[in-house]
């Protein structure tokens, strides 16, 4: 399991969200490169970068901001918010992004992601963000019926390689992932999981490589990180030990 930093941007600026409510906003750092210049050189493997007002308005906002923090970084990027048609995939892959994360397109249109999976096959993300199990959408404004382990199983069907999986509820609280529901989640898939949402302490890393999932492998950790927990050189140690 690798730890894997996330860059929230909005407005151009590092920011992250409580529980994803867009009134609930601290802006940590203005200059996104800088941080993914940061996270380089502590190891990162991989960098996960929303841009979440792309994720409200349907459309990414800051492609500038990624081009920057690409520029600044060889760690491969996982890039989502607000990629609803293939061209805008394309335009990220022609940047230099090595994933591409579908969320709210994925979800409502299986159609779409058929295609998108089709098209670029082990370079889609599907991101499922859940709110007492059922999937959101539109940046976590929407809450649809569609429960989130079944959507899950039919990406996974429709040939998804990877899916990260966020509890709304734990994003930004600090107070430990939603342990139960990941491995729920990852015991009935057998292709990639990355979980998202919650992580504050190294002790709750331990206690996601203590569930024995094989195919949980990574984490992505945003808050903890800027408001200095632990560093992401300490996440990469625990990370990395066996259990």
């Amino acid at each position: 399991m690798i730890p894997i930093p996330a860059i929230d941007l909005k407005g151009g600026k590092v920011v992250r969200l409580l529980q994803g409510k867009f009134e609930e906003e601290k802006v940590y750092f203005d200059e996104p490169d800088k941080v993914a210049k940061h996270f380089t050189e502590q190891g990162a493997a991989r960098i996960h970068v929303v841009d979440l007002d792309g994720a409200l308005g349907g459309t990414p906002k800051n492609m500038g901001s990624v081009e920057k923090i690409l520029k600044k970084t060889r760690v491969p990027l996982q890039v989502g918010g607000g990629v609803r048609d293939l061209n805008t995939a394309k335009l990220y892959f022609e940047m230099g992004v090595v994933w591409v994360v579908f969320g709210t397109k994925a979800c409502l249109d299986r159609g779409f992601l058929k295609e998108a999976l089709a098209e670029f096959k082990d370079k889609v993300i599907v991101g499922i963000d859940a709110s007492a199990g059922f999937v959101a959408t539109d940046g976590w404004t929407q809450i649809t019926k569609i429960k989130a382990q079944e959507f899950a199983k039919e990406a996974q069907k429709l040939g998804a390689k990877t899916v990260i999986y966020t509890d709304i509820s734990k994003d930004g609280m600090l107070k430990g992932p939603s342990l139960n529901e990941i491995r729920a989640l990852s015991s009935e898939l057998t292709i990639d999981v990355i979980a998202s949402g919650g992580v504050g302490t190294l002790k709750d890393l331990s206690e996601l490589m203590a569930l024995k999932q094989k195919n949980i492998v990574g984490v992505i950790i945003g808050k903890a990180l800027y408001e200095e927990k632990f560093t992401l050189k300490d996440a990469i140690r625990v990370c990395s030990q066996k259990g």
